[in-house]
């Protein structure tokens, strides 16, 4: 009696399961089939390579890709750096502190990205507020739109609450008993973070520099507005080529190679967090 009714049961999981599933592979497997293709066929209807040996054998697509990688690794490391202190006060504040914190946090996932833009643009420009004090201690103006530093900043800002979300759920996860205990034990509060907070928080710490770097590999709505031609992005590359140039096989193997560059990015991120908890 018990084999059938487990039956019915794993049939019955089966079915509540199948409309996300379908939906999953309609809607995103489908357009990598489709958009994977669209970048391999010919004129003629053949299958070609000659899309990705453009791709990859242009040294100024080359220089795209490298700063697009360049600038989603800065990214990730300045959201982390400034996210897990700002993630530990989280895990450790209590009551309407907390509630506060969060929705500091949260805020610029509030805001639509071209109005947070322009913002930053007004921020960074010649008349800006950055040069209004620069101004008032007879220093010397700098311009930040149209740079990788200021686009950098303004992705930063905006890509922080991933991380600091994700570090947080995993830091209120741990034993606080443990904290005390290495301090207990002689540990400074630096070193207890170093030796015992961090390495127990690391699932958190994968899971934010993951979305943040796949999400800064894909940005190219703040690129647009305040960079510059020389600061060309992979993704803003693909828009191009798809609005303007209208090459479609073209915008699609670079799309390829976009995702193939994430993925690998994902799997030596797993690697090495692997070997981080074997240790």
């Amino acid at each position: 009696m018990s084999r059938p009714r487990s039956m019915r049961q794993n049939a019955r999981g089966y079915l509540l399961t199948f409309p996300a599933f379908a939906f999953l592979v309609v809607f995103f497997v489908g357009p990598l089939i489709v958009n994977l293709f669209e970048s391999v066929k010919n004129e003629d209807g053949g299958l070609t390579y000659a899309q990705y040996v453009r791709a990859l054998g242009d040294a100024y697509y080359l220089e795209v890709l490298g700063d697009t990688i360049v600038l989603s690794l800065a990214v990730t490391i300045a959201s982390l750096v400034l996210g897990y202190p700002l993630a530990i006060a989280i895990a450790r504040s209590r009551g309407a502190l907390k509630s506060f914190l969060i929705f500091l946090v949260v805020t610029p996932l509030l805001i639509n990205v071209v109005v947070r833009t322009f913002g930053w643009m007004v921020i960074f420009g010649r008349s800006g507020f950055i040069n209004a004090i620069l101004k008032l201690l007879d220093l010397d103006t700098a311009t930040l739109t149209g740079t990788w530093t200021g686009i950098g900043i303004a992705m930063v800002q905006v890509l922080l609450p991933f991380m600091v979300l994700s570090i947080a759920s995993t830091l209120e996860g741990i034993d606080g008993e443990l904290e005390d205990a290495a301090i207990t034990l002689g540990a400074t509060p630096l070193k207890t973070i170093i030796h015992v907070i961090f390495p127990l928080s690391l699932q958190g710490v994968i899971t934010g520099t993951l979305l943040v770097f796949a999400l800064s590999m894909g940005s190219f709505v703040t690129v647009m507005l305040m960079g510059s031609n020389s600061t060309m992005v992979l993704p803003l590359l693909v828009y191009q080529q798809l609005n303007l140039a209208s090459d479609w096989p073209f915008a699609a193997a670079l799309g390829n190679i976009l995702i193939f560059v994430v993925l690998i990015a994902t799997a030596l991120q797993l690697g090495l967090a692997k070997r981080g908890v074997r240790r």
